[in-house]
């Protein structure tokens, strides 16, 4: 069954007042930009107009970070998964917003930010299911997921250059992830790279044939499903803290959160079913 997440920014009272009632019903509520729905522990967050590329304006920001953040603590919530309808999986800001904006899209910028930091702190996995171009703050916002599960259909790019604008809040997405010479690369000249060359990179996590995307996605998933949430997000917080420590500090608060995880009752669960070898049976919160 899917479950509806957000419905905001509806176009009229009724509309809102409607779409408030269907978030707290079994159903499926579509919105012009995009599409958040739940089944069986996934969420996933469907860009969803092709006809402007799937650009991120600031509705579209909004659903994003509503279905990054909204009820993110419910033990039913296991991974969110970020995809896309039409062939761009998502050309970047919306450039006449900026171009409009009276602050010279300070706001506008910080809103993304808003969204990739939600990204890091989420108890949970979040997936860039990729099958498309991701240019500019697109590929800010894929390379900023957990993971990248790329098409061989899917292209990355930082663009900006080329109309003048250098893409430097996703240089600092893809900075991270990616070796300087091929971030640079793609910063300095606006070039495109393909999936494979993204996966050789870093930028994606596996490339997949298109007709396979689902597949992998699900395979994904379902793997993160049989994990331990408490254990998945103990190590997601640490992993992340632990990139802006020294080596000495990382291993110090390392060990104790290791210890902590030893102390968990799924952990003692898997030490004992490794011992009789049979499958750990985790109560999985």
């Amino acid at each position: 069954m899917l479950r509806v997440i957000s419905t905001t920014l509806a176009k009229s009272s009724n509309l809102a007042a409607t779409a408030a009632t269907a978030s707290m019903q079994i159903g499926s509520f579509r919105k012009q930009s995009t599409i958040i729905k739940q089944s069986d522990g996934v969420r996933e967050i469907v860009l969803n107009d092709p006809r402007a590329r799937n650009t991120l304006s600031c509705e579209v920001m909004s659903s994003i970070f509503d279905g990054i953040t909204k009820d993110v603590h419910d033990e039913s919530l296991r991974c969110i998964v970020i995809s896309s309808t039409g062939p761009v999986w998502s050309a970047g800001h919306n450039l006449k917003e900026i171009s409009a904006s009276s602050d010279g899209g300070h706001a506008i910028f910080s809103q993304l930010v808003d969204i990739i930091l939600n990204i890091y702190k989420s108890p949970v996995p979040i997936i860039a299911k990729v099958n498309g171009m991701a240019t500019a703050a697109g590929l800010q916002l894929a390379a900023s997921c957990d993971m990248v599960v790329a098409s061989d259909k899917a292209s990355f790019a930082a663009s900006g250059v080329n109309i003048g604008i250098f893409c430097t809040t996703p240089g600092i997405a893809i900075s991270r992830v990616m070796p300087r010479m091929k971030s640079s690369y793609l910063l300095f000249t606006g070039f495109p790279i393909n999936a494979q060359d993204a996966l050789t990179a870093g930028l994606a996590s596996v490339v997949v044939p298109e007709a396979q995307l689902d597949a992998e996605t699900n395979k994904i998933t379902q793997s993160i499903k049989e994990k331990p949430r408490a254990i998945l997000a103990m190590g997601k917080k640490f992993y992340y803290k632990q990139l802006g420590l020294s080596v000495k500090d990382a291993y110090d608060q390392g060990t104790d959160v290791m210890v902590k995880n030893i102390g968990m009752e799924d952990a003692q669960e898997g030490l004992k079913s490794f011992v009789e070898k049979r499958k750990p049976n985790f109560n999985k919160k």
